[in-house]
């Protein structure tokens, strides 16, 4: 992505934050990977009491059953009117899965003592932009703390920084259909259409960083 204008900056106060998780994905190497960053009222400690920073977590380390669509006895959470059954089958280990289920897990086991009225902020992170089976999973997970939190009280977000706003890629299907004795070529879009870019400006450094960024609805 091309270096922002200063007047561009945003005035996000998470941005360092996030620039710090973009930097730490990407530290990694090659690979896919998210992290997701769970702030309640605002607050950016990441002191585990008030907020939370998942690990980094890389392709192939999902599958939990909250977040996979295809591994649970609830059909209220399935992938039956959420998006393609192939699309959530390719993707079930996908990243955004672990750090979904991280999170979920965080703001479950404390959320009883959070103040009243409190509202909550989740910014997935990743290199790459959610595939068409992690945009579901999203707005799964969004729906949940709408119902811990209620409406108007939740935001989720994607940032990713590739340097297309959304790609479309088709696949193979690795997962047949033994119910039917099909496969399929499965395509599947990464990122979002209609994503702002994001800049943010570390101290002394000679160019800003610059991200997507998708409010999930």
């Amino acid at each position: 992505m091309t270096a922002t204008p200063p007047e561009a900056l945003t005035s996000d106060p998470a941005a360092p934050q996030i620039a710090q998780s973009l930097a730490e994905i990407h530290s990694k190497g090659a690979g896919l990977f998210s992290q997701a960053l769970v702030m309640v009222n605002g607050d950016l400690s990441f002191d585990e009491a008030h907020s939370y920073k998942t690990p980094v977590a890389g392709a192939r380390s999902g599958g939990t059953t909250r977040y996979s669509l295809t591994e649970t006895k609830d059909a209220s959470r399935s992938y039956q009117g959420r998006v393609d059954k192939a699309q959530a089958r390719m993707s079930k280990q996908d990243s955004e899965v672990a750090v979904l289920q991280e999170a979920w897990d965080w703001i479950e086991a404390l959320h009883s003592s959070f103040p009243h009225g409190a509202h909550i902020r989740v910014v997935v992170v990743g290199n790459i932009g959610p595939c068409t089976g992690c945009k579901a999973r999203l707005k799964l997970f969004r729906q949940d703390l709408i119902g811990v939190f209620g409406l108007g009280r939740v935001i989720v977000e994607s940032v990713y920084d590739t340097s297309q706003m959304f790609i479309t890629k088709d696949y193979g299907e690795k997962y047949e259909d033994y119910e039917a004795e099909t496969t399929s070529t499965v395509s599947t879009t990464y990122g979002y259409e209609g994503a702002t870019v994001e800049a943010y400006q570390p101290p002394g450094a000679p160019q800003s960083v610059s991200y997507w960024l998708y409010q999930v609805e």
